[in-house]
């Protein structure tokens, strides 16, 4: 560059931001350097980086800067952009060589998906939810992320577990069901033994147990009946027991994908009770009756809205 504020960063910054004076703009670009730089983010710009050597441009703007300057131990700022360049580049590449690349089942309201694991065994989906795994891994690493609920039929080997932000779930080989949604978990075992690992409890669950988790803290348990799967799979029924009655209202979203609105504070109601999953004026109707909620349903926008009390 041919003068003292040519040579500081601000000086490039400017011209790269577009700021410098015609004049300066024009000195700058009729020098060697300016001409060089220009050649690069016209390369740059085209995409052209097989047919323009970037490398060889900046050694040759290197070997200018030392002849120019020899003593000075400045870098410079295409420079900078340069090793950036690479280390965003080195960075990006290694991030997607390593990342676990997972594999993805998503259900939507009121529907429900059957899943053959790796291992062969079988997951089937609620309502709703998210099931997520590594299948490069899973084999010798049978771990599994849930958001939602399902129902397992896990084939024997090393340990398989399932995730939760509520709580973690090992088993080896069994049946069992895991529902977490926003604050809780509920695990139900239907054959074999499961350890229900969270953040404030541990437990061993046999078959028929049944336990809620709520903020990692162990608050119910349970026996359920004889059942090989749960009512939800093989009745098409929602179960609930003694839940907020905020939860039965989600209940209710994930298994119709309806809209609901109150005029009245539901959150000291408790709820207890079962409706069907294929008849929507019909599972409202059960939940609003157990509290003598008034409401009314319009089934073309799918919007309840809770008026008041009887």
């Amino acid at each position: 560059m041919s003068s003292n504020s040519e040579n500081s960063e601000d000086f490039l910054a400017k011209w790269l931001a577009n700021e410098l004076t015609p004049a300066e703009k024009e000195n700058f670009e009729s020098s060697e350097e300016g001409k060089d730089l220009l050649k690069i983010i016209s390369s740059t710009d085209k995409m052209a980086f097989p047919a323009y050597n970037v490398e060889l441009e900046l050694q040759r703007l290197q070997e200018k800067k030392k002849t120019i300057a020899p003593n000075t131990k400045t870098i410079h700022p295409i420079w900078k952009l340069a090793v950036a360049a690479v280390l965003v580049v080195g960075i990006s590449l290694v991030y997607f060589l390593t990342k676990p690349s997972y594999k993805v089942y998503k259900t939507q309201f009121g529907e429900t998906k059957a899943i053959t694991l790796p291992d062969n065994s079988t997951v089937t989906l609620n309502v709703n939810s998210v099931l997520k795994f590594d299948p490069h891994t899973f084999s010798e690493n049978r771990k599994l992320t849930l958001e939602g609920e399902a129902f397992f039929e896990v084939t024997k080997g090393v340990n398989f577990e399932v995730n939760t932000n509520q709580g973690q779930i090992v088993v080896l080989g069994t049946s069992f069901n895991v529902n977490q949604r926003a604050e809780y978990l509920n695990v139900q075992v239907h054959s074999g033994v499961v350890n229900v690992l969270t953040k404030g409890a541990n437990a061993t669950l046999q078959k028929g147990d049944g336990v809620r988790v709520e903020d990692g803290q162990l608050i119910d348990q349970w026996q359920i009946q004889d059942q090989e799967r749960p009512l939800w799979l093989s009745q098409n029924i929602t179960k609930l027991s003694n839940v907020p009655f905020s939860e039965a209202l989600d209940a209710l979203r994930n298994s119709f994908g309806i809209s609901i609105s109150s005029n009245i504070s539901l959150t000291s109601e408790r709820f207890t009770g079962s409706y069907p999953n294929d008849n929507v004026e019909t599972a409202i109707q059960i939940v609003m009756s157990t509290k003598g909620l008034e409401y009314s349903y319009n089934a073309n926008s799918k919007e309840l809205n809770i008026i008041g009390i009887e």
